[in-house]
């Protein structure tokens, strides 16, 4: 248990370590700052970006394990700044479509260049291999905690 304590707070530093090199060093995270999103409206922007398909505020509140009602007031917010719009599902008229508007668009693309930048800049010097395992390890960890959080609800 203490090695995983030990590794466990060398992973948090690096972490940090690493977000605070990125915050200074990329022109794009200083333009990310004039959202002004709360780290929850952040990974419900970046769930949403991500999808391939229209979304529900259930689907968000599924992923995230939240309250439907906690993502509603978030999307709210969003939505009175643009960032996301809400669409009534014709085929289900009580659904509706959480989608990005135009704010987010712009939000969206601004993500995906500092992406290509930190790919371009500092990922690609890291064997490809060595990134998926940390992808691996990381899943591990989501599995794994999505479990816990599973048997604990039962």
């Amino acid at each position: 248990m203490k090695e995983y304590l030990k590794t466990v707070d060398k992973i948090n530093q690096t972490f940090e370590e690493f977000k605070a090199l990125v915050l200074g060093e990329v022109h794009e995270v200083r333009q990310l700052e004039q959202y002004h999103l709360t780290p929850q409206q952040e990974l419900i922007m970046a769930y949403v970006i991500r999808q391939e398909q229209r979304i529900t505020a259930n689907q968000i509140a599924s992923y995230l394990n939240i309250s439907k009602s906690a993502v509603s007031q978030v999307i709210s917010k969003l939505e009175k700044e643009g960032m996301v719009v809400r669409q009534t599902n014709q085929g289900n008229r009580r659904e509706r479509w959480i989608c990005l508007g135009s704010k987010g668009q712009k939000y969206a693309r601004l993500l995906e260049e500092l992406d290509e930048q930190l790919v371009r800049k500092y990922y690609s010097k890291v064997d490809l291999e060595d990134l998926q395992h940390v992808l691996r390890t990381m899943t591990g960890l989501v599995t794994a905690i999505k479990g816990e959080q599973r048997d604990n609800t039962f």
